[in-house]
């Protein structure tokens, strides 16, 4: 009879199949056997070469699930999960993720020395090696997205290296208790993430985790990041400019007017509009005296005018 897995590692893929071929050798590399591991892979539809490599790779080991549509990476996760059939704790890992070869042994044994949080995850580093502030999520609130708007998140990060929604290295390693982990390397309890009913998909990218920390909350977990588990998290290449932005403002603005009052989401939506505006005109500015500060002049302006579709 097979031993049953340690972890279920879920990936959500667009465009991305030779990201996870990275990550999957990683996790080969690594100190945690590979046969302790069990991996389902969403293709959302990808429009490159993504599957014909997944393909290749799929074994009774790794489940592939070809969607029709891109579902968003909320949507696609539950797919995935879906798809387990142990009960193993489940780890959503960005397909961007390097990890170290004691990533994942070091996150079980946290997870393991700390059962009743229920969510667990790591720190995030840039690609020089440096801890970037992302590793974690403050609950979202109107001060938060103002420091945003003002640019006064600029000054936090020279600062503290952590944004007014972040959390700094210090605040991280007093404790690790955070409102959210990060959703690139998050590994939550297989029975809360069903008590859950996953995440939710109205958030197609952006802010789900947020969401899902905050119902988990709810439950009585009580999300923990620990610095022994280390990644590096470069940022996704297949989702750059004005979809990014749109994505994440969007779901910002989702997440207002799930948990806050009408009153907040409008609040939120003027927010950022001020931010967009005076990011527009700083860079309009700027373009003036130097060529090289137009993409982001055009960025902010086309972002500008695609607000206007918005609604809370």
């Amino acid at each position: 009879m097979p031993t049953p897995p340690l972890l279920n590692i879920v990936f959500v893929c667009y465009n991305c199949g030779e990201e996870i071929c990275r990550a999957l050798q990683d996790i080969a590399d690594g100190d945690l056997p590979i046969e302790d591991i069990e991996f389902v892979v969403v293709d959302n539809a990808s429009r490159d070469d993504s599957c014909a490599l997944l393909r290749a790779l799929s074994s009774p080991q790794i489940k592939l699930i070809e969607s029709e549509k891109n579902l968003g990476f909320a949507a696609g996760c539950n797919l995935g999960a879906n798809a387990i059939s142990n009960s193993a704790p489940i780890l959503f890992l960005n397909p961007d993720v390097r990890l170290q070869h004691d990533s994942l042994v070091n996150l079980l044994e946290f997870a393991a020395e700390n059962p009743g949080c229920g969510i667990w995850g790591g720190v995030t580093c840039n690609v020089n090696g440096a801890l970037d502030g992302k590793s974690a999520w403050r609950e979202p609130g109107l001060l938060s997205l103002l420091c945003w708007s003002l640019g006064v998140d600029k000054l936090l990060s020279i600062g503290l290296r952590r944004t007014s929604g972040g959390y700094s290295q210090r605040s991280i390693q007093r404790n690790g208790d955070v409102d959210a982990v990060s959703g690139c390397f998050l590994l939550i309890d297989q029975e809360l993430f069903r008590q859950l009913s996953g995440f939710d998909e109205d958030f197609f990218l952006y802010s789900e985790e947020i969401d899902l920390c905050r119902r988990a909350r709810m439950l009585g977990a009580r999300p923990r990041v620990t610095d022994r588990a280390v990644i590096m998290h470069a940022g996704s290449q297949t989702l750059t400019g004005i979809n990014k932005l749109n994505f994440l403002y969007r779901s910002k603005l989702r997440y207002f007017a799930k948990h806050g009052s009408e009153f907040q989401a409008e609040i939120a939506g003027w927010l950022i509009a001020l931010g967009t505006w005076l990011r527009l005109v700083a860079f309009s500015v700027l373009a003036r005296a130097d060529d090289k500060y137009k993409v982001q002049r055009d960025l902010w302006r086309q972002f500008a005018n695609s607000q206007q579709e918005w609604a809370p």
